[in-house]
């Protein structure tokens, strides 16, 4: 690590994105495991595994750069990209992070992915240094908070000291700051790995919840165009609205398995260092709001349901009341003939 006047931080940046497939990612793939130096309860199933699929080196602006696909079972592909620098703080840091999102964009297409929904995100990993990772801080804090925030202005000092509010320290000279754009992880021994997989299984939360958010819109505008077509005479259209209500039910049934999948596999909690790193992740992504969202916008569908329910068993009940009344109408009509013509016999 060298440190002088021209503020030179050396490290690696890895900068991934996540993106969904319609294909089969089982073939060509083999588990990874995700080793760490830091002591966890060994709990199985507590996150997702990834499978990797492929390696292969490119070159980006001059710079030789590992680019690894990974894989979430069934649907889920990230292409990560990883470059030693000389200089983290460096002012071309964002245009080169923006070329190497480019190229994991490239790669996502490969596996033609969503080009609507995807997550990206990028981490500054700094190692080989010793003492604490304050000092840094003291020194960078400025240009650390605006790439954080992958912003080129300059931040006011309220910003900078929030920004930078985010450590989470686990042993006595590592450091990890995270944002909504990216996190710097402070680790002496280079200890990353694990660090990563949950900045991807966070990133990987978010994308889910905003695709199903997505999905929940679509779907009550289904429902409400379903519903709008009971506004005709229900008498011969019975048969139909029966089968829009079996479309709200299958909808509502779907988004309620979706949303407690999106939630099935991460099972971090409590007081060691990933489910306290996690939690951070998770205030700063905001997903207690979308799940939140989501929940509001499933109970709405649920309405929709009932609504539609009751419409249907009161027009159902409507209907065979009319077909009553006319029915005595008709037989009123018979015994009026009937009169009529034995008045006209006699």
């Amino acid at each position: 690590m060298r440190i002088s006047k021209k503020i030179i931080l050396e490290g690696r940046i890895v900068t991934f994105l996540i993106g969904v497939t319609t294909l089969n990612l089982e073939a060509d793939s083999v588990a990874a495991e995700i080793k760490t130096l830091k002591s966890s309860p060994s709990y199985p199933d507590v996150t997702p595994k990834q499978r990797i699929i492929r390696e292969e080196k490119r070159n980006v602006a001059g710079k030789e750069v590992l680019f690894t696909v990974r894989a979430y079972l069934p649907d889920v592909v990230i292409a990560e990209a990883s470059c030693e620098m000389e200089d983290l703080l460096a002012d071309f840091i964002l245009d080169f992070k923006a070329e190497l999102i480019g190229e994991c964009r490239k790669i996502l297409a490969e596996y033609q992915c969503r080009t609507d929904f995807d997550e990206d995100y990028i981490v500054y990993c700094v190692s080989n240094y010793s003492g604490d990772p304050e000092v840094f801080l003291s020194l960078h804090g400025e240009k650390i908070a605006a790439l954080l925030k992958n912003e080129r202005i300059s931040l006011d000092e309220d910003e900078i000291r929030s920004t930078l509010y985010t450590g989470h320290k686990y042993a006595k000279d590592d450091m990890t700051l995270v944002d909504w754009d990216g996190a710097f992880v402070f680790e002496p021994q280079g200890d990353f790995d694990s660090n990563i997989e949950l900045f991807e299984i966070a990133n990987l939360q978010l994308l889910k919840l905003r695709i199903l958010d997505n999905h929940l819109d679509e779907r009550l505008e289904k429902s409400v165009e379903l519903l709008k077509k009971r506004e005709q005479k229900l008498f011969f259209r019975s048969r139909e609205v029966r089968i829009t209500i079996k479309e709200i039910v299958q909808i509502r049934t779907q988004t309620i398995l979706e949303s407690e999948a999106i939630e099935h596999n991460i099972k971090l909690i409590g007081d060691w260092y990933s489910a306290r790193l996690y939690n951070l992740l998770s205030k700063k992504f905001h997903l207690d709001d979308w799940r939140k969202n989501v929940n509001e916008k499933i109970d709405t569908l649920k309405d929709v349901y009932t609504i539609a329910s009751e419409n249907f068993t009161i027009s159902i009940g409507t209907t065979l009341e009319f077909i009553i009344i006319g029915g005595w109408f008709l037989l009123l009509i018979g015994y009026l003939a009937l009169f009529y013509m034995e008045m006209a016999a006699k």
